[in-house]
């Protein structure tokens, strides 16, 4: 009798060797991989997701525990990057990497897995606002040169926007939203999309506020009678709710 094994799971401190805001509402923090991390991380996928350990303040005694994407892992440059949403103070993870300084360290949990983040298709469709900038970032950089996808992603303003690199045949269409906790054009302007003829396999991804999340879904398996197989849609936050409240399977940069 075959038994499936359990991915493995690996926890270790990182000490941060560089800052920089990418945009006015975007922190990246590279990470420092050191040998024996390197062998911990040779089976996990660049963009997978992170349990960080937001370390304990004065008011708390233990650490606080958010999920992210790693947007990077380099075992070339020994380098593990991970993008932060900026978004004030208020949430701990933001206000984290805001005040952190290089030569600092956190720990961050993680589970082997080589399988890819997106199954084979012929087109996809990437629909995201800032917090899954990064995964849906590290996603189209590993697709092949033989598939096409359009990308919409909904950002702070212009200069929140990011040059996306891949090897695919990608177009990225930008909407701005000053105010993401207040509502979303992004299910709107996903209904419009049409998608193109004579495709034989297509794939949907989604990610971003449960509100919107919730209405495409609802939206490709309802209105659209789209297969399952081929949708993926994750609530990554929820307005007006902090991530203790929201619980998701794959939760928020931010």
């Amino acid at each position: 009798m075959t038994h499936l094994m359990k991915p493995k799971k690996i926890r270790s401190e990182f000490i941060v060797k560089n800052k920089e805001f990418l945009t006015p509402h975007l922190i990246r923090v590279v990470f420092d991989i050191n040998e024996n991390q390197a062998e911990l991380l040779k089976q996990v996928q660049s963009g997978s997701n992170n349990k960080i350990f937001i370390p304990a303040g004065e008011m708390r005694g233990e650490p606080l525990v958010r999920t992210y994407t790693n947007r990077k892992i380099d075992l070339e440059n020994l380098e593990l990057t991970i993008d932060f949403v900026y978004h004030g103070e208020s949430g701990p993870a933001s206000a984290w990497a805001l005040q952190v300084n290089v030569g600092d360290s956190l720990e961050i949990g993680m589970k082997e897995s080589t399988r890819a983040l997106v199954p084979d298709a012929d087109f996809y469709l990437f629909v995201g606002d800032a917090t899954a900038l990064p995964v849906i970032c590290s996603i189209v950089e590993q697709l092949p040169s033989y598939v096409k996808a359009k990308v919409l992603l909904e950002v702070h303003g212009k200069e929140d926007e990011l040059i996306l690199c891949s090897a695919a045949d990608i177009t990225v269409e930008w909407l701005h939203n000053l105010q993401p906790e207040k509502g979303s054009r992004l299910s709107e302007r996903t209904k419009q999309f049409e998608f193109p003829k004579g495709i034989l396999k297509e794939y949907v991804y989604v990610a971003g506020e449960y509100t919107t999340v919730r209405d495409l879904r609802s939206y490709f398996k309802t209105t659209l009678q789209w297969d399952l197989h081929g949708l993926y849609a994750c609530s990554y936050w929820r307005a007006g709710q902090s991530e203790d409240e929201h619980p998701t399977k794959t939760d928020n940069n931010g």
